[in-house]
C-alpha cells in the first residue's frame, strides 16, 4: 500500500532557499522508499499568515541596512510574529481559539490523511502538529532541519515534537546540552545537495554579458565558451546577492591588484550593477572574465566546480548558509561579509574555526583579506586543501540520502530511530 508523505516549505521566507530544501528532500525519499508518495505543499498556502511575514522579510532584507540593524529588525518580526501566532500553539489540547484559527490547515490535513507530515522549518512543524490534533489524526510530524541557526530562534524550537532530523552533530549537541531535547529524537542525517531539484525552483537561464555564451554544459564548458576562464589558475566568484555597490568596488579593487585572476561577477537581479561590473573590467583591460545578472541554480553549480578545478579558488559573498555550504562541498575557500540575519550569525565562525574562511562585519576589511589572500602563493591552495578535507568527512552526499531516507522510513514503519555513532555528521 503506497503511503502519503507531505513535505510542508516556506516559498516566501528567504530566497527560495526552504521551498528548494523541501523539493530536494522530496525527491530524495520519492527515490529511496518504493512504498512512499511524496508531495511539497506550500505552507503559505496553508496558513496566510506566513506569506505576510515573508512579505516582511523581503522588505527588509531590500532595504539593505547595515548587518546590525538587519539583525535587530529580523528579532523584531520574529517577536511581532510569534506574539500573532494561534495561543497555544504547542498545548495539548489546543485551545479553542486556536482550533477555530487552524481549521483550514486541520481540514486540509483531514481530507488529505498523510501518513507523515514534513515541516521544513520549525514553525510549520509546531503549526502541523497542532492542526494534525485538531483534525484527530495520529500521524507524526518530522521536524526537518535546513538551517542549524534557525534553532537560536524560539519560534521554530519545539522538543515536544517526535522527531528532529538535523544535518550535523554539532546541530543536535546544542538542542541536547542548551534546550533539553530527547537525544534519541533528535538525528543527524547531513546535508542533501540540491541539483536536479534547483531547476525546478529557480527560474532563469544564464544571462551573461561578455566573454561566455549564454548556454553553460559542465565544469570544462565554461572553458569551452571562454578559454581565457580556465586557463588562469587563480579564479574568484563575486556574489552579490541583494548587495550593493560595495561589490562593484570590491571587484575593481581585485581586479586592479590582481590582474592575472579570472573575475565571475553575479549581481543578482541587479542588470544594471553586472552592467557597470561589466563596463569596468573592459576598462581594465581584462581578458578572463564573465559577469551576470541572473543564474540558473544548475549553472551557478557549474561555476563552482569550474572554481574547484582551480589550484586558487576563492568564493566572495554574504554569509547564507545555503551559498557556503555549496561552496564547502566543492572545496572552495570563502570570504563572506556578514548579512545582519540571525540565523546565518554562525556561518563566519563556521569558516574561521575550520580554517576554510572568515566571515566580516565590513566589506572594506574582506577586500583587504581577499587582496593578501590571492597575492599568497600558498594561502589559497592551502585553504582549498582544508576546504576539500572537509567537505568529504562532513558533506558526504550519498551518507547524507541514505540516513535521511532510513530516518524517515523508520518514522513511517514506526519502528525506533537508529542513530548511528560511529558514523557522525562531524569533520573527521
Amino acid at each position: 500500500m503506497t503511503r502519503s508523505v507531505q513535505v510542508i516549505s516556506m516559498r516566501t521566507w528567504g530566497e527560495l532557499g526552504n521551498l528548494l530544501a523541501g523539493r530536494t528532500l522530496a525527491a530524495t525519499l520519492a527515490a529511496g522508499l518504493d512504498d512512499a508518495e511524496v508531495t511539497v505543499i506550500e505552507a503559505e498556502t496553508l496558513f496566510p499568515q506566513f506569506a505576510e511575514a515573508g512579505a516582511a522579510i523581503r522588505e527588509l532584507v531590500a532595504a539593505r541596512l547595515p548587518a546590525d540593524e538587519v539583525r535587530a529588525g529580523y528579532l523584531r518580526l520574529m517577536t511581532d510574529f510569534t506574539d500573532r501566532l494561534p495561543a497555544g500553539l504547542d498545548d495539548d489540547p489546543p485551545p479553542a481559539a486556536t482550533v477555530d484559527r487552524l481549521a483550514p490547515v486541520a481540514d486540509h490535513f483531514a481530507r488529505t490523511k498523510p501518513d507523515l507530515v514534513i515541516g521544513t522549518k520549525g514553525v510549520i512543524s509546531r503549526l502541523s502538529h497542532a492542526a494534525l490534533r485538531i483534525a484527530d489524526l495520529p500521524t507524526p510530524v518530522v521536524n526537518y532541519v535546513t538551517n542549524e541557526g534557525l534553532l537560536r530562534l524560539p519560534v521554530h524550537r519545539a522538543p515536544h515534537l517526535p522527531v528532529h532530523l538535523v544535518q550535523f552533530d554539532r546541530a543536535r549537541d546544542y538542542l541536547v546540552r542548551e534546550h533539553g531535547y530527547r537525544p534519541e529524537r533528535v538525528v543527524p542525517v547531513g546535508r542533501l545537495l540540491a541539483q536536479a531539484q534547483a531547476a525546478q525552483v529557480f527560474e532563469g537561464a544564464a544571462a551573461g554579458i561578455g566573454g561566455a555564451a549564454a548556454g553553460i554544459g559542465e565544469a570544462d564548458a565554461v572553458g569551452a565558451a571562454d578559454p581565457a576562464l580556465t586557463a588562469a589558475g587563480t579564479r574568484i566568484l563575486i556574489l552579490s546577492n541583494r548587495g550593493g555597490r560595495e561589490y562593484l568596488a570590491a571587484l575593481e579593487r581585485i581586479a586592479r591588484a590582481h590582474p592575472e585572476a579570472a573575475l565571475v561577477f553575479i549581481a543578482y537581479n541587479n542588470p544594471a550593477l553586472a552592467a557597470e561590473a561589466a563596463e569596468l573590467l573592459t576598462g581594465l583591460g581584462r581578458s578572463a572574465w564573465q559577469t551576470f545578472d541572473r543564474l540558473a541554480q544548475g549553472d551557478y553549480l557549474r561555476y563552482l566546480a569550474w572554481l574547484h578545478a582551480a589550484d586558487a579558488p576563492l568564493f566572495i559573498s554574504k554569509t547564507g548558509p545555503n551559498s557556503m555550504l555549496e561552496g564547502l562541498y566543492f572545496g572552495i575557500p570563502q570570504l563572506l561579509v556578514r548579512s545582519g540575519l540571525p540565523m546565518e550569525e554562525w556561518v563566519g565562525p563556521f569558516l574561521a574555526e575550520h580554517g576554510v574562511g572568515r566571515g566580516f562585519d565590513r566589506m572594506e576589511e574582506l577586500v583587504e583579506v581577499a587582496v593578501r589572500w590571492v597575492g599568497d602563493p600558498d594561502e589559497l591552495p592551502g585553504r582549498r586543501r582544508r576546504a576539500t578535507s572537509l567537505a568529504r568527512t562532513l558533506l558526504d552526499p550519498d551518507r547524507a540520502r541514505r540516513r535521511t531516507v532510513a530516518a524517515v522510513g523508520a518514522v513511517l514503519d514506526g519502528v525506533p530511530l537508529r542513530i548511528d555513532e560511529e558514523e557522525t555528521c562531524s569533520p573527521e
